[in-house]
């Protein structure tokens, strides 16, 4: 690949997703880190780009204007899965010439509830919001959001099961349709005993809904195949057991595909797997569900990423159109409820022509 084009890729990666990392951009192009690092060093030169620790992102435009709207945005934790979420949230206030003010809640419903009541009082302007369960789990968190005053976006949640009256905006990834691509790429491959293993989580539900419909769909009679991995919080040796009782199973039951949430524990099983003598992908073709660390196991694995850059800009960006259209709208701007689909990387762990 020539150099221009290397750019060309970046740029469109960047364009897309509002960002790359250097090792995973490196190895799905197949360079040197060192190769993309002096290709982002240019680009940024060239001022298209803004270079960040390990990647890059969309260079910030600057503003004339002076700060409009504060938004707040509380989210679960800021490691795994969100720090992307964040990145994109932050980078599309800073256009947008907004504030964002971040609250962590740790999974905590009442540290949520807590959070918000103290921005409302605060006077935000907005706010963003991923409550820590789904609406049958929490009702009380989305009543709170409801009736709240200001325009209020919820991030990365189903509102499918709250009644009529919790009028919401929502932005989410339709992770429904993100384990149909996983399956049908498996079924393309020729797999035809596919199990799902998951880590209970907000994500799980819709990945198991759209995991059986697809099964129902691609592979018609077939039973569905459901494991269960161990939550973190559980003993490493709890953890270590559950990922050796689905490496157990899916042997039994001959099974030869095989979607893992979240990408830890299917690294988890790659090597479990290895290690009684399973070939991956041959004997078993494996898909990760969330593509954070997918790409760094000894086995690349093939992963599903959901668009979470896209997920905190555009929940920002729909939540801040609320707030500056509201009194120019006779009765306010329609509220609206975004899908966003996510993408499959195809590496190793699935592909016979890629693997190690």
């Amino acid at each position: 690949m020539l150099p221009s084009e290397r750019h060309q890729a970046i740029l469109r990666e960047i364009e897309l997703r509002g960002g790359l990392t250097v090792a995973d951009f490196a190895a799905r192009f197949r360079v040197s880190a060192m190769t993309i690092r002096r290709d982002l060093l240019e680009l940024e030169t060239e001022g298209v780009l803004e270079r960040v620790h390990g990647g890059a992102v969309r260079r910030r435009a600057p503003r004339d204007k002076g700060l409009i709207a504060t938004i707040g945005f509380i989210v679960p934790s800021a490691r795994y899965y969100f720090p992307g979420v964040i990145a994109g949230a932050k980078h599309a206030a800073a256009d947008l010439g907004a504030r964002l003010v971040l609250g962590i809640s740790d999974y905590s419903g009442d540290a949520e509830r807590h959070q918000i009541r103290r921005l409302l009082e605060r006077g935000v302007d907005g706010l963003v919001v991923t409550p820590s369960e789904p609406y049958r789990q929490d009702p009380a968190t989305y009543r709170l959001l409801a009736d709240a005053e200001p325009p209020t976006i919820v991030m990365e949640r189903s509102l499918v099961d709250a009644p009529s009256d919790i009028l919401l905006g929502a932005v989410r990834t339709d992770h429904a349709h993100g384990a149909k691509v996983a399956l049908r790429h498996l079924v393309d491959a020729g797999r035809t005993r596919i199990a799902l293993g998951v880590r209970r989580g907000p994500t799980a539900e819709p990945l198991r809904d759209g995991y059986r419909r697809a099964l129902g769909d691609l592979l018609p009679g077939a039973e569905p195949i459901e494991l269960e991995i161990a939550r973190v919080e559980r003993p490493v040796a709890e953890q270590r057991a559950s990922l050796a009782a689905v490496v157990d199973a899916c042997a039994a039951q001959r099974v030869d595909g095989l979607i893992v949430l979240p990408d830890e524990a299917a690294i988890g099983l790659v090597d479990l797997a290895v290690d009684r003598g399973i070939d991956v992908p041959r004997d078993l073709a494996v898909v990760a569900y969330d593509d954070e660390v997918a790409s760094l196991a000894e086995v690349p694995i093939t992963a599903v990423a959901p668009p979470k850059a896209d997920v905190g800009a555009m929940a920002v960006r729909a939540c801040f159109e609320r707030i500056t259209r509201g009194e120019r709208v006779l009765g306010g701007p329609a509220h609206a409820r975004i899908d966003l689909l996510p993408t499959l990387t195809v590496r190793g762990s699935s592909s016979t022509e890629t693997s190690l």
